[in-house]
């Protein structure tokens, strides 16, 4: 019977260790990752925000969306995604 529970056991640890590792990430992902942290515009939201913690905590949204779109440009300038499309909606500010 102990075997069992053991075996078990064993099983499940190996499924929750599987289910935390997902698929890699491609190489051009990584690398428009890099190149949206390096944009210019998300420099600046994160040079305004030094030394000012209110700064950082209401731009939050801002460089979220700065990010973003760097990084769409990015793939696109890559062509991994399609020209075009619905631009989306920037936060109030």
């Amino acid at each position: 019977m102990n075997g069992g529970v053991a075996s078990r056991g064993a099983a499940l640890a190996l499924l929750a260790l599987l289910a935390g590792c997902g698929a890699p990430e491609p190489p051009a992902d990584r690398a428009c990752d890099a190149a949206a942290d390096n944009d210019p515009a998300v420099k600046l939201l994160i040079i305004k925000g030094l030394g000012n913690p209110y700064f950082m905590d209401n731009s939050q949204d801002q460089l979220k969306a700065a990010k973003q779109q760097a990084r769409l440009a990015c793939l696109r300038s890559r062509g991994l995604l399609p020209p075009g499309g619905v631009e989306r909606q920037k936060p109030i500010t």
